[in-house]
């Protein structure tokens, strides 16, 4: 399929001379380019079709294409069998200095370009375009160095609930109790700090206890007491919350809780968000994180990843199910809450 969406199922080959020298967001077959411009919209406000063949991102930043890959190409430009068409990406170059030597071998972008990172403008369109190559199964690669990075989508597997409702923390846990049962709640585990002692110094009370007589400074000074004594004597208003559960050697699932007076850029048009959301982030702590979420984890902390994950699908669609709103994954894109069912 074209990028204007039409029918025609032949794309024009990408020229090698005019890919060389650009970034190109790769692709296979099966990918429609209207999910590449709905995934592009979920970042940026502006995002969206200038005409045939040519997607805006961002400011000066958009896509060309998609453009064929034949055999040649693929070969000539290192890229994996399965890659069929490509969009090439038309943004102004920003660097910085070269990359400290502590910070490569970590996968991603800084290997990339080790003489000097992406900054500005092309690093967002950079950044967004490798997790677009996550979330659709593709590959991005990036000009100069013509490093092919290729994410895993199953690296994706915090996930985070948006929704207009709070639920208590008891009733928090007692829904993630179904899809995790060794969830408990954190906060029994946390020392509540006393609170700091008052301080009368250049204050109201201050300002106001100068200019009165012995008789209205004792009783501005009672009232003022009777106040303070009140508000510590009533619970403290609870902005968030966390549970965890343990799962043994796969490590923890971490359940945080807190309201955000702004909504992600994706769902500020909805109208239950304008005034704010409650995040429910569901989070993995692996037992040993440089190794399992390193760039290329061994077999049995992929495996692990992947029961994790699933239980974080299931614990999502959980509260989803009681507090409803819209589930995000960690790239920032909306997921359907359906897909979270397969197995």
């Amino acid at each position: 399929m074209t990028a204007d969406g039409g029918d025609d199922d032949v794309l024009a080959l990408l020229d090698r001379v005019l890919g060389e020298p650009r970034h190109l967001l790769v692709l296979a077959d099966d990918v429609d380019p209207a999910e590449v411009e709905v995934l592009a919209a979920s970042h940026f406000d502006d995002a969206g079709w200038l005409g045939p063949a040519a997607l805006r991102l961002t400011g000066a930043a958009e896509l060309t294409g998609p453009w064929g890959l034949d055999g040649a190409l693929r070969q000539a430009f290192d890229l994996p069998a399965w890659a069929a068409c490509a969009f090439l990406v038309h943004c102004p170059v920003e660097r910085s200095g070269a990359v400290p030597p502590e910070l490569l071998g970590r996968g991603g972008l800084l290997d990339a370009f080790p003489e000097g990172a992406p900054a500005g403008l092309e690093a967002r369109v950079l950044e967004h375009l490798l997790a677009q190559a996550r979330r659709l199964g593709g590959a991005l690669r990036v000009a100069g160095t013509g490093a092919v990075l290729v994410p895993d989508p199953a690296s994706a597997v915090d996930l985070t609930l948006y929704s207009p409702v709070w639920l208590e923390p008891e009733a928090c846990v007692s829904v993630l109790a179904g899809p995790l049962p060794q969830v408990r709640p954190a906060w029994d585990d946390e020392p509540r700090e006393p609170l700091p002692p008052r301080l009368e110094v250049d204050g109201p009370r201050a300002v106001a206890v100068a200019g009165m007589d012995p008789g209205e400074r004792e009783w501005l000074h009672a009232e003022a007491d009777a106040f303070d004594a009140a508000a510590l004597a009533r619970d403290a208003v609870l902005e968030g919350y966390a549970a965890v559960a343990d799962l043994g050697a796969d490590g923890l699932v971490e359940v945080s809780v807190a309201g955000e007076p702004q909504a992600p850029g994706i769902l500020r048009a909805l109208p239950w968000a304008r005034h704010g959301v409650i995040a429910y982030e569901l989070r993995w702590r692996p037992v040993d994180p440089e190794a399992a979420l390193g760039p290329r984890p061994p077999i049995g902390q992929r495996r692990a990843r992947g029961r994790v994950g699933a239980l974080i699908g299931r614990a999502a669609m959980a509260l989803h199910g009681v507090a409803g709103g819209e589930i995000v994954d960690d790239d920032g894109f909306l997921v359907d809450v359906e897909g979270l069912r397969a197995p």
